[in-house]
């Protein structure tokens, strides 16, 4: 997960944790692009849009030019069009609809959590 705010990371990380996915946290999508290798690729990224640095429609973008099939989800508060979320496999606004978040991250990740 790529989230700049430690309160949302936090609420967000939970959140995924109880729902049995392992989470690891970048604050920056520059952090999260260090991290990414093919030897330990996550099975999904989950990015802010607003962040200092490259912002995560950047990230994205820059997530699907190295590696095409590893799914991105982004969360916003802003209003975005189709044309504005680049490479995103999913775009969530907030407040967050964790139900649907939760199906969105199963669906993308190709895999159902160990407890669910």
């Amino acid at each position: 997960m790529i989230e700049d705010s430690p309160a949302i990371a936090l609420l967000l990380r939970r959140r995924l944790v109880m729902a049995g996915h392992e989470v690891e946290i970048s604050a920056t999508g520059a952090a999260a692009l260090e991290r990414l290798a093919p030897a330990r690729l996550p099975d999904l990224v989950l990015s802010d849009v607003m962040m200092p640095g490259p912002d995560g429609i950047e990230t994205a973008g820059r997530i699907k030019g190295f590696f095409p099939d590893l799914p991105v989800i982004l969360v916003t508060g802003q209003e975005l069009t189709s044309e504005s979320t680049g490479d995103a496999d999913a775009v969530f606004g907030k407040p967050i609809d964790f139900d649907r978040l939760l199906e969105t991250v199963d669906r993308l990740s190709g895999s159902r959590p160990e407890n669910a």
